[in-house]
C-alpha cells in the first residue's frame, strides 16, 4: 500500500526561485493559502497531511507518526524541504535548487522556441526598444519577468513606447549585476481560449502526460478554474500540437536534470483581422499546477516509489 503524503503547499514557490537567499513568504501570498490549497484538494490521498504553517491539515481520526510519511511539496523549494524535516518527515527525492532556477526561469521556455510573431528574449534595453518597435495585433506588447504567477511579474507597454512611469521597473529587470537580468517580451494578443497539458518526468527521463485541460483564467492570465477538455474544445490540429509541445517540454526537463510533475500552457487568439492563430506553448511549470490533478486524473506517476 502506498505510504501516506506530508504536502508543504507552497504556491510562492516561484517567488523563492527568484530570490532564494534568505526568503519569507509575503503576507499577501499566505492569506490566500487556504482559498488556494481547496483548489488543489484532489492533489491530497485519504491519510495525507499538510505542513504548511498557514494551512489546516485535514482531519484525520489517526494521523500516522511523522516518520511514516513521505514528504511532498508543490515544488520543493529549500524553504519547503526545510519545512518537511523540521517536522520530522524525510523529503522525497527532488532535483536541486539550480535545476529548479533552470527550469522554470521564462528563458528556458524561450530557447526550445518562441510561439508568437516577433516575440524575444532581451537582456538589454537596446533589444526591447527595437523589440517593442515592431508590429503587433493590438498595439501592446507584454513584458514577463524571469519569474512569476498568478499574472505577477508582467508589465503591457505600447508599441514603441517605455513611458517614464515603466522604466524603473525594466531597468530592475534588466539590471546587469542581476544573475536572472532579462524580460520575455510578446506581443499582447486577444485570447480566445486557454488550456494546458500536464505531465510527469520520471528520473530516468520517461515522460508520461495526462489529458489536455481547458482553463478558466482572467484578462491578466490569473488561473481561475479548469476541466478536461471534451471533443470539440479542441480545434483542427491543436490537440496534437499542444502534445508535442508538452512532450518536447518534458525532455528538455529532464534533459536539464529535472524529474517530477510539470505543466505547459497554451492558448487560442485572435488576430486584426479576426483569424483565430494557437500558441501551443507559452509557458512551462516544473512543479504542480493548479490543474495537475485534474488533468492526470487517475495516473499518479508522482507517487511511485
Amino acid at each position: 500500500m502506498d505510504r501516506a503524503s506530508a504536502w508543504v503547499l507552497n504556491f510562492d514557490a516561484d517567488e523563492e526561485l527568484a530570490r532564494p537567499a534568505g526568503y519569507t513568504p509575503r503576507r499577501a501570498v499566505a492569506d490566500r493559502a487556504p482559498e488556494l490549497a481547496g483548489r488543489v484538494s484532489a492533489l491530497l490521498r485519504p491519510g495525507d497531511v499538510v505542513l504548511s504553517p498557514e494551512l489546516p491539515s485535514p482531519p484525520a481520526p489517526q494521523a500516522p507518526p511523522a516518520s511514516a510519511l513521505v514528504g511532498r511539496a508543490w515544488c520543493p523549494t529549500p524553504r519547503a524541504l526545510r519545512l518537511l524535516r523540521r517536522a520530522g518527515v524525510a523529503p522525497a527525492e527532488a532535483p536541486p535548487l539550480d535545476v529548479l532556477r533552470r527550469v522554470n526561469h521564462r528563458r528556458f521556455c524561450a530557447e526550445l522556441g518562441q510561439t508568437l510573431p516577433g516575440a524575444r528574449y532581451v537582456v538589454t534595453l537596446a533589444e526591447l526598444l527595437a523589440t517593442i518597435a515592431g508590429p503587433t495585433p493590438t498595439g501592446h506588447w507584454l513584458l514577463k519577468r524571469p519569474f512569476g504567477f498568478a499574472g505577477r511579474g508582467l508589465r503591457r507597454v505600447a508599441r514603441g513606447e517605455l513611458l517614464p512611469d515603466a522604466r524603473p521597473w525594466v531597468a530592475a529587470s534588466l539590471d546587469p549585476a542581476s544573475p536572472d537580468r532579462g524580460l520575455q517580451v510578446e506581443p499582447w494578443v486577444e485570447r480566445r481560449g486557454d488550456f494546458s497539458l500536464h505531465g510527469h518526468v520520471a528520473q530516468g527521463g520517461a515522460v508520461r502526460l495526462g489529458e489536455p485541460c481547458v482553463q478558466r483564467c482572467d484578462a491578466r492570465g490569473t488561473y481561475l478554474g479548469a476541466a478536461l477538455a471534451g471533443p470539440g474544445d479542441l480545434a483542427g490540429d491543436e490537440r496534437r500540437r499542444l502534445v508535442e509541445a508538452a512532450l518536447e517540454a518534458g525532455e528538455a526537463l529532464a534533459g536539464a536534470g529535472y524529474f517530477g510533475p510539470f505543466g505547459i500552457d497554451a492558448f487560442r487568439w485572435e488576430d486584426e483581422r479576426g483569424r483565430l492563430s494557437w500558441d501551443p506553448r507559452c509557458e512551462i511549470n516544473a512543479r504542480y499546477t493548479m490543474a495537475w490533478a485534474t488533468g492526470m486524473g487517475a495516473a499518479r506517476p508522482d507517487l511511485d516509489g
